[in-house]
């Protein structure tokens, strides 16, 4: 990638991500013991509680997961678009470098030109100005 952001910088990013999830996968099972052990040690739930309890919890989770994927094909989407003006962004510095080098040689040549016209104005001893083009 352009600026150096090659390797290191996904390596970053995949490591972020995986952080993240194991932040998210931590919490959910921590989740999961605290509903699982205030269950165990009050008698007053029943069975039809703990079911109504673990609905609610896989539907939370699906809401989670979705949204994470969510989040997922907005990030991909984002980091394409990155991607792309990079790519876009390294083209015209190419582009500008080629330029800015056609530039020096033009200008290497005008001053030769420049210096050979004064040469042959001198060895013509000519009393006539010569026609030059305007810059």
């Amino acid at each position: 990638m352009v600026g150096g952001r090659g390797g290191a910088g996904r390596r970053q990013e995949r490591q972020a991500l995986m952080v993240a999830f194991a932040l998210a996968l931590l919490m959910g099972t921590a989740v999961y013991f605290r509903i699982w052990a205030r269950q165990s040690s009050d008698p007053s739930f029943t069975v039809d509680d703990r079911e109504e309890l673990r609905r609610q919890f896989e539907q939370a989770n699906l809401e989670a997961m979705d949204e994470s994927a969510e989040w997922r094909m907005k990030y991909d989407k984002e980091f394409e678009k990155n991607k792309q003006l990079q790519d876009e962004l390294s083209k015209v510095k190419a582009s500008l470098t080629g330029t800015a080098r056609r530039l020096e040689l033009l200008k290497k040549d005008n001053e030769m030109w420049k210096r050979q016209t004064e040469s042959l104005k001198q060895q013509c001893n000519c009393s006539l100005p010569l026609k030059t083009t305007k810059d």
